[in-house]
C-alpha cells in the first residue's frame, strides 16, 4: 500500500480514530525515559485536578497569569 493510499485512508477516519492513531504513532518514537516523564506528568496533573476538585488548590485567571509574566519580561 502506498503512503498516499494510507494517507487517504487515515484522513477518512473520524477525528477520535485519527487522534488514537496519532497517539500510537507518536508513542512509537518515544524513548523509555520520555514515556516515564509523560507518565509522571500525567500522574501529577491528575493529582492537581483532584486537589483542585477537593478545594485544596486554587486557580488563577489566565489573563492575570499572563499579565504577571509580562511584568517580569525585560523591556
Amino acid at each position: 500500500m502506498s503512503v498516499t493510499a494510507i494517507q487517504d485512508e487515515i484522513l477518512g477516519l473520524p477525528a477520535p480514530e485519527r487522534a488514537r492513531l496519532l497517539d500510537l504513532l507518536w508513542g512509537s518514537f518515544a524513548k523509555p525515559e520520555q514515556k516515564a516523564r509523560e507518565a509522571a506528568w500525567a500522574a501529577e496533573s491528575e493529582r492537581r485536578i483532584d486537589a483542585f476538585d477537593a478545594g485544596k488548590l486554587t486557580a488563577r485567571d489566565a489573563n492575570q497569569v499572563f499579565a504577571d509574566l509580562k511584568k517580569g519580561l525585560p523591556k
